[in-house]
């Protein structure tokens, strides 16, 4: 953050915006479920800047032109929340790591992204753990047969 860049508190920019302090926190909680990232201080208290204030203007704008709370935030932040699938932890993620392996792409969201790499995490570390199990059950047999030569 540059040491000109203005910063507002939520009082401030609440009066500014000519509306309630709790009505400003509605909005910058709509905004951050849809990934809008907000500065926040070392007390983890939102400090709002410009770029911030512009955008709750322009979400005040879209609000007074009749559109939903939702289309507004969305058209903002361009993320749909509505598109979201309530995720099952055994469901598999909408794209596969083999899907893209085999060269398929397409632009996913954050937790398309994020299944994909858990998806992904999750066989590579399967398929090490199967590989360790066969060195160990080799190695096993190995110290095995040692034993009952020792022993004959």
């Amino acid at each position: 953050m540059s040491e000109q860049e203005i910063q507002y508190t939520a009082k401030d920019l609440a009066a500014s915006l000519e509306v309630t302090t709790s009505t400003l926190r509605r909005w910058a909680i709509a905004l951050e479920s849809a990934h809008y990232p907000f500065k926040r201080n070392n007390k983890g208290q939102r400090v709002y800047t410009e770029k911030d204030l512009a955008t709750l203007e322009e979400l005040k704008r879209l609000l007074g032109e009749k559109r939903t709370f939702a289309d507004a935030i969305q058209q903002l932040t361009g993320y749909d929340k509505s598109a979201e699938q309530p995720a099952k932890e055994s469901e598999k993620p909408a794209v596969t790591s083999d899907e893209l392996e085999k060269g398929e792409s397409r632009i996913l969201t954050s937790d398309e992204l994020e299944k994909v790499v858990s998806h992904a995490v999750k066989k590579a570390v399967k398929k090490e753990r199967e590989k360790l199990f066969k060195q160990l059950k080799k190695q096993m047999k190995k110290e095995s047969e040692k034993l009952k030569k020792k022993k004959a």
